[in-house]
């Protein structure tokens, strides 16, 4: 199970390299200009540590009162001009925090707020942190899903990318909450961008998470014929896109796969990243000998 923690503490390097050292493999930080906030230089040191990065703009939120279009619209921008001063790489993605119980036609307010951040944000994917009620009324309006067992009444949501788990806990020193990374959850950091390629034969079905790639459900379009890097995989799916380092479609490989392979990689790497062992890809490739032996630009049946 992959770790990862939120905070309001700044974190100093000694900080992140102990938090790194209890397991934990994500922080998520506040952008923004007030005491819980992050700045560049404080990024810089997450990163170096070896800690994935990930964006919470969040000002208030725990409220319904503060769920309106005008707000949607200031934050959406707001988020935009703070991820861009500490250098946050576009692409990457933002949460935005519904911090309160929130049900029936109560959601169409938070639609309406998230609806507005959505048009503002034009350079970032938008996240969505709350309930599980929340996870499901807000599925058509952002790109990341980061649940909070608070208000969830036990449920956990299938296509979620983290879950928070736990709050207010002493670890080394800092007060967390913790969270189980489910999916790549549009980190940002030294590793954010995958090289592998993927090579589409046929046009085929494209989704918005692994999760409906996998069972086939919430078609958000098509990916046609061609050769995309890979931005990421998930229970055997694979997110393929035309831009290195961008969320880009979630697809099922039910046919053939053909992975092309890069500069610095290794059988062990490339079969880990399907899910499969180096002995199968060997079977589909007996042209490979010497499992030390692959080169740049190869071709690799998956």
């Amino acid at each position: 199970m992959t770790l990862g923690f939120d905070c309001a503490t700044k974190l100093t390097e000694k900080m992140a390299k102990d938090l790194k050292g209890a397991g934990f493999r994500y922080a998520a930080r506040y952008l923004g200009d007030s005491w819980k906030s992050f700045d560049k230089k404080e990024a810089e040191i997450i990163q170096k540590t070896g800690i994935k990065l990930i964006s919470i703009f969040q000002k208030s939120a725990n409220k319904l009162s503060y769920f309106t279009e005008k707000q949607g619209i200031v934050d959406g921008k707001d988020a935009e001009k703070w991820a861009k001063a500490v250098g946050q790489p576009e692409g990457t993605a933002i949460y935005f925090a519904v911090d309160c119980d929130v049900a029936g036609k109560q959601m169409q307010l938070i639609q309406a707020y998230f609806s507005a951040i959505k048009k503002q944000l034009r350079s970032y994917k938008v996240g969505i942190y709350g309930s599980y009620a929340v996870m499901y009324a807000l599925r058509d309006y952002a790109d990341y899903f980061w649940q909070t067992y608070a208000w969830s009444r036990g449920e956990i949501a299938p296509f979620i990318h983290m879950y928070q788990h736990e709050n207010n806990i002493i670890i080394e020193g800092v007060n967390i909450d913790r969270n189980r990374i489910m999916q790549e959850p549009g980190y940002w950091g030294t590793e954010v961008v995958l090289t592998s390629k993927y090579t589409v034969r046929q046009e085929t079905d494209a989704f918005l998470t692994a999760a409906d790639a996998k069972s086939g459900q919430n078609k958000r379009g098509t990916v046609k014929p061609g050769t995309y890097t890979i931005f990421n995989t998930s229970q055997g799916m694979i997110n393929v896109t035309t831009v290195a380092g961008k969320p880009g479609s979630w697809i099922n490989p039910q046919e053939e796969t053909i992975h092309i392979v890069s500069s610095g990689e290794t059988l062990t790497k490339i079969a880990k990243t399907y899910g499969t062992t180096i002995s199968a890809i060997q079977a589909k490739n007996p042209q490979i000998k010497n499992i030390n032996l692959i080169y740049t630009g190869q071709v690799i049946k998956i």
